[in-house]
């Protein structure tokens, strides 16, 4: 079974008429599989009822110490209508390699993975436990494509982890600071991006500092097609897109 084609369900109706026909033909009018997108959204669940106890290192919000997986998975999961735009980027743009810097406990990576079997994600996470948590939580259900870093971000990228590997798609969901996301961002874009490129940065209106770095990042890619979805934003670089920032309303009311 197959997601119908037109997803106004995720962004408003009147919105979608503010994006570009050739972003509607890629994107709204593509299709991927039911099937892993309802096994992103069963482990999303199965995520928000988890009692186990993690030693949290969080090196964004220096707010560490136990923490109920549950509690984890409702603060900072994906939820499914982001996950299904991201797997429809993936499907639409043939992404082959993709980096996620902030694991957590894996809801986002399993949108990343589940998209396509083919996909080869790389995902980073500073803390050691949640790192682990996800790492054996994709090891049960038998998911191959994924490749779990243990490391901070600014270690990741000062050390040769990476080395020069180019990556298709990123997606910057850690440390929302606005110094951090713009050197990571600037990071990426230096070492990382191929000629062709999407970096989708999550929680963008989650605080001021955020707020202004999806501002910042705006600014900086004036040649590209910047979308803002009120949660997330993305930059699509090196592909035939209006050179634009252009804002789709995502309902706020849960699915």
């Amino acid at each position: 079974m197959k997601l119908p084609g037109n997803i106004s369900y995720l962004i408003r109706s009147k919105e979608n008429e503010k994006l570009p026909d050739v972003f509607n033909e890629f994107i709204l009018d593509s299709m991927f599989q039911m099937s892993s997108f309802i096994d992103c959204c069963e482990y999303r669940v199965n995520m928000l009822a988890d009692n186990t106890e993690l030693n949290v290192t969080d090196f964004g919000t220096g707010e560490s110490g136990l923490r109920k997986v549950k509690r984890i998975a409702r603060k900072s999961s994906t939820e499914p209508r982001y996950g299904g735009v991201i797997q429809k980027i993936i499907d639409s743009f043939a992404i082959g390699t993709a980096l996620e810097l902030g694991t957590s406990v894996g809801v986002g990576t399993m949108f990343l993975a589940k998209a396509n079997p083919k996909v080869k994600v790389t995902t980073v996470d500073g803390c050691p436990e949640t790192c682990e948590f996800a790492k054996n939580e994709f090891a049960k259900r038998k998911i191959g494509n994924v490749e779990f870093i243990n490391d901070n971000f600014d270690h990741l990228f000062d050390s040769d982890a990476l080395k020069e590997q180019k990556f298709d798609l990123f997606y910057l969901d850690g440390n929302h600071t606005y110094e951090a996301t713009l050197k990571y961002f600037d990071n990426i874009v230096k070492k990382h991006c191929g000629q062709k490129s999407i970096i989708v940065v999550d929680d963008i209106n989650w605080s001021r500092d955020m707020f202004h770095a999806w501002k910042e990042i705006s600014s900086r890619t004036p040649e590209s097609l910047r979308l803002n979805l009120f949660r997330m934003g993305i930059v699509f670089s090196g592909y035939d897109l209006p050179k634009a920032e252009i804002t789709a309303e995502i309902y706020k009311e849960g699915m």
